[in-house]
């Protein structure tokens, strides 16, 4: 069994498509990552039942895919993301609002957090994102509450 079974997918949402005037939206999905769910412990630590925290391990060569199309799709950091003209052939992880991610492959356009939170279990925002750019094992550390 791999170190890194489980699949999420992975949702930034930008700024208004200059045609449409919708949300930009970018789903990817990812395979070959650690979904480390932690509920129990922050109960037992914090005295908190809302303390849900999940730690997400994402190597450096987890496959990502765009959740619609199904490419092959490349990490960029979130500034280059921000400002690349066409975001389809890339993914990012940031914190903020603006993205969010579901265990599991999880593809809905056009919905956003509160929806797919309402419909789906294990959905969470962005906390932290730390890059692990060392050892053998290069990773983002991922936090989601």
């Amino acid at each position: 069994m791999s170190m890194f079974p489980h699949t999420v997918t992975v949702y930034n949402i930008g700024g208004e498509d200059p045609v449409t005037f919708e949300k930009k939206q970018n789903i990817t999905v990812l395979h070959g990552v650690l979904y480390d769910a932690s509920k129990a412990v922050n109960v037992l630590e914090s005295g908190l039942t809302n303390a849900d925290s999940v730690n997400l391990i994402i190597p450096f060569d987890a496959e990502a895919v765009d959740g619609v199309s199904g490419k092959q799709q490349t990490y960029l950091p979130p500034k280059e993301y921000e400002m690349a003209m066409d975001q389809s052939p890339y993914w990012t992880i940031q914190t903020g609002d603006s993205c969010f991610f579901v265990k599991g492959n999880v593809v809905r356009p056009g919905l956003n957090f509160q929806q797919i939170n309402s419909a789906f279990d294990n959905v969470h925002r962005v906390t932290s994102v730390d890059e692990m750019d060392f050892g053998m094992l290069k990773h983002w550390e991922v936090g989601g509450a």
